[in-house]
This record gives structure tokens, sequence and C-alpha cells, in this order.
């Protein structure tokens, strides 16, 4: 158990198992220098069983705020008032204990609020020019243009101040050209807006970039790669079919 002092800078005092005497006097275990405090005013008594309170007869004590006499049990939480001064028992332990759980709480909550990168769906990478190999992140709505407030700035003069925008919807990334001069391609054709997904290629202008999902891989054909890239690759089976069915029909 200790004592503690509300009204003052005190320092608390930890309880062992033995009598304190409190009071003005000089020689008491615990001084109080309050108007109203005579030099023995009171005895704590701690112990394995608690602590209890003597009041000499005729000494005013007070009890959470209630006058007491004699030889009385306290509880944690008890404020006992000496005059003007007061003081208040605790728990060490569980003071201790609650301390230790507010700061644990104090660092689980600072973790758990820290503010961590959100990893975005979509990157843009560089196939060309001086952003070839660079990745751009596709967080929200990303503008691509010559002008100096452009999400991506490409300074060339065959690019318009505010070319194209980007914007990740779900799944997709919706491609919209913002009326420039040259254009702006989805997998080599000249489009307005239309949507793009994980490995479509983007050019505005000369400048291509490519649209990749992070940690997915890109496939030279199928699903993932490029129209442009996919083409070839059925058009020659096709003809192959064809072939076949010709010599197996002659």
């Amino acid at each position: 158990m200790k004592l503690v002092f509300p009204d003052s800078d005190r320092p608390q005092v930890l309880l062992d198992a033995r009598a304190y005497r409190i009071g003005s006097a000089p020689d008491a275990d615990v001084v109080l220098g309050a108007d109203g405090v005579e030099p023995l005013h009171c005895e704590l008594h701690a112990g394995a069983h608690g602590v209890q309170l003597r009041v000499p007869g005729g000494i005013p004590v007070r009890v959470n705020d209630r006058p007491v006499e004699g030889l009385i049990a306290l509880r944690t939480g008890d404020t006992l008032g000496l005059g003007a001064a007061r003081i208040r028992l605790l728990d060490a332990a569980a003071e201790g204990a609650h301390a230790a759980a507010a700061r644990k709480a104090e660092v689980a909550d600072r973790d758990a609020t820290m503010v961590r990168p959100v990893l975005p769906k979509f990157v843009l990478r560089g196939l060309s020019g001086n952003h070839f190999g660079r990745t751009f992140p596709l967080q929200t709505s990303l503008t691509l243009g010559r002008a100096d407030d452009a999400g991506l700035r490409i300074p060339l003069e065959s690019i318009s101040r505010l070319h194209a925008r980007l914007t990740p919807a779900g799944d997709d990334v919706l491609v919209e050209d913002l009326g420039s001069a040259n254009g702006t391609w989805l997998n080599g054709k000249r489009i307005t807006r239309a949507q793009a997904v994980h490995g479509d290629e983007i050019r505005v202008d000369t400048q291509r970039f490519q649209l990749v999902e992070p940690g997915r891989p890109l496939r030279a054909t199928g699903e993932g790669a490029p129209a442009s890239a996919r083409w070839p690759w059925l058009v020659a089976l096709l003809l192959a079919v064809a072939c076949a069915a010709y010599w197996w029909l002659r």
C-alpha cells in the first residue's frame, strides 16, 4: 500500500509492515505542516491483513469526509482528512499493474495507429524515354502531362500540358484522354476513354507505359499481355488451323 497527497507535491510514501506516526512533530514518520495538524494526529498500522487507522481521543480525523475515532480498518481508495491536509490510501501493486497495462495499451495503440503505406493495386511502369524502368503507383487519379502540376510530368513539347488521366476503378483502370493534340493510345489503338487491365500498354504520343499489378506475373501470351502482343499469336493459330483443314479436305 502507499500514501499519496493530492493537495501537495509531496512524494508518495510506500508502506511497509509497521506502524506510522502522522503529525506535525519533526520526529513523526509522516510529517504534515498543514493547518490544524496536531504533533501526533493519528497512527497507521500496516500489515499482512491491510491498514488500520488509530485516532487518539479528541483529535478530529475524517475518512471519506466522515468523522472517525478509535481504531478502524481502511480500504484502498479511502481519503483521510487531517486538519487542512488530505491523504489518500492506494494499493501500490494495483497501481503499478494499472500503469504497466496503460503503458502496454499506449504502445499497442501507437502501433495500431501508426501510418503505414498502403500498397497500390496498380503501378505504371515506364517502357521508353526518361521514364524507362521506373514505376509510378496509382493510389488515386494520376494525370500525365507537360504541366508542372501534372502527377506524372513528361517535359516534352509533343505532350500536352494535361495529356491524359488514369483512375483506378476496382479491377481495372479508367484511361481518359484530356483533349491532347497527339493522342492517348491503349494497346496500339487511339482512345478517348477506355478501361485498361494488368499488362496493357498505355501510350501518350511516343511515351510508352505498362499497367502492372504488383506481384502478378506478366505473360507473353494470354491474360495479362497487351492486345498488341496477343494478336500475332492468334493470327498464326488461325492460319495453322486453316491450313490443316485445307489439306485434310483435299
